[in-house]
């Protein structure tokens, strides 16, 4: 039973050890997102220049209709601050909320993300996309913040 808990409180809640080796898992994570949302619209890709894989890999991406890209940002951007909360460490939500370095962080890249598609041929910032850019960070550091107490308060056997 104490092998199941130290797994529980050291993968959910926080690195192992405190290497800033574990920094690659949201550094990989924070990359894959701005790979994924920053993929040009298929009709602006040349197969020639880019390669066939990323054009139907664009238009597959684009197949789906807008308000399930749109609900697709909100488990991105969980995951997102969840790492970053994994790493860093959770969020104290009262007093010293405006000293937090995670939830800025996280609150300020699920902007910076949004807006930076506006350099991106036929694509724009959209209100619904940063909408739930904003609700999955939020509901990944208050999730990551509820699972931090909970097994702190989990007895260890």
């Amino acid at each position: 039973m104490k092998t199941k808990n130290y797994f529980n409180k050291k993968w959910l809640v926080e690195p192992p050890s405190q290497s800033k080796g574990w920094l690659v898992i949201p550094i990989f994570y924070l990359f894959f997102i701005q790979l994924l949302t920053g993929i040009p619209q298929p009709q602006t890709l040349n197969p020639q220049e880019v390669g066939e894989f990323w054009v139907s890999f664009s238009e597959e991406l684009f197949s789906y209709p807008f308000w399930l890209q749109d609900l697709s940002h909100l488990p991105l951007f969980f995951i997102f601050a969840w790492s970053w909360a994994w790493y860093l460490g959770p969020v104290k939500l009262v007093p010293g909320i405006h000293k937090n370095f995670c939830l800025h962080m996280c609150l300020s890249y699920s902007c910076l993300n949004e807006l930076s598609q506006f350099f991106i041929p036929m694509r724009f910032p959209s209100p619904g996309d940063l909408i739930m850019n904003l609700a999955g960070v939020c509901l990944g550091l208050l999730f990551h913040q509820f699972m931090n107490k909970y097994l702190a308060s989990q007895p260890s056997i």
